[in-house]
């Protein structure tokens, strides 16, 4: 074998292959925005239909805001305004049968089990029933969700449109 002896490799294509990898950062943010926010929906659909109901106030004031990237992280902020929303979060159910007085009225046997007639009223969500912890609940009932939103980032991001 003689020494001129040499392989020459050219990969045409190298310059727009890196222009690609430039704007995979930015697409890739875009997609998070996108997916993340509409995993919040879920959730606030969730939290809607799990939380208590009686006269619809904590119901109406739940709401998750658009998804944000900031730094390393992607941030769904979501909840409620009200002042007694994590109390009705946290508090523990008043196990029994107990009447109801509201403006001067009796609703006698109104709660039975920690759980108004309002919220016995309302169908299940997922296997979830309405009442306590109804954040928690909607975020355990969505996790395979979750788990394919994060999937399909992913292979969005890579250009896998399935």
């Amino acid at each position: 074998m003689g020494k001129d002896l040499f392989f020459n490799i050219e990969w045409e294509g190298l310059e727009e292959l890196d222009e690609e990898f430039a704007k995979m950062e930015s697409r890739f943010r875009e997609i998070l925005v996108e997916e993340y926010t509409q995993y919040g929906l879920l959730v606030e659909e969730g939290a809607k239909s799990l939380v208590h109901h009686d006269q619809g106030d904590l119901e109406d004031s739940i709401h998750f805001n658009k998804a944000e990237v900031t730094g390393d992280e992607v941030i769904v902020q979501g909840g409620s305004n009200l002042k007694y929303a994590l109390k009705r979060h946290e508090a523990p159910y008043r196990m029994g049968v107990h009447d109801k007085y509201d403006n001067g009225a009796k609703f006698p046997n109104y709660y039975v089990g920690g759980r108004g007639r309002g919220t016995h009223a309302k169908p299940s969500w997922r296997g979830y029933k309405p009442g306590r912890k109804y954040l928690e609940n909607a975020i355990k009932a969505t996790e395979k969700d979750f788990d394919k939103m994060n999937t399909r980032i992913l292979k969005r991001t890579y250009g896998d449109k399935k």
